[in-house]
């Protein structure tokens, strides 16, 4: 339901935790690429601009996901880490993205289009807002911080979820 509602022009009305998480990867690619950029409300009803990126399907290397919680006992960081070896594979993803960094490459890329029209992902964005496409997305050396992360598939090989006492992110 969530893909659907970010797939359309109407606001999400979820509520996303109070700080962005984590994602480090040596490598991400992608086909099927849209990005435009919106608002997410967090459930203390403050409004976090955000780019909404969607993906057709990607294969992710190297996969960490960090989030910190802060608890009345101190503060304990969650991480999921994928095999170094079995890249995660993921389709119709669709994140809330705080920033992204790494080396970026696009092909046949569309940049300026009206959001209300994009294709590539199948996620569109309002009407008269600024929108981008490319038919594949390459991110090297990629470390984000998103809001929130929804997708048809996420398949992670031989994964590992640890907890650590403090704050503690993917490198």
């Amino acid at each position: 339901m969530i893909a659907t509602t970010t797939a359309t022009a109407i606001p999400v009305s979820i509520a996303v935790a109070s700080n962005p998480f984590t994602v480090t990867a040596r490598k991400l690619t992608a086909t099927g690429a849209t990005q435009f950029a919106s608002f997410r409300q967090d459930i203390g009803g403050h409004d976090h601009p955000v780019a909404v990126v969607g993906i057709r399907d990607a294969e992710i290397s190297g996969l960490c996901q960090s989030a910190v919680a802060h608890t009345p006992l101190g503060s304990a960081t969650v991480i999921v880490r994928s095999d170094a070896e079995q890249p995660v594979r993921a389709q119709d993803m669709v994140l809330d993205l705080a920033e992204v960094t790494g080396d970026m490459t696009f092909q046949s890329v569309e940049m300026g289009r009206d959001a209300s029209t994009l294709k590539s992902s199948g996620v569109t964005g309002p009407a008269s807002t600024y929108g981008q496409q490319a038919r594949t997305l390459t991110i090297t050396g990629m470390r984000l911080k998103a809001w929130s992360l929804t997708a048809g598939l996420f398949s992670l090989s031989d994964a590992t979820l640890s907890i650590k006492r403090g704050e503690q992110p993917c490198p």
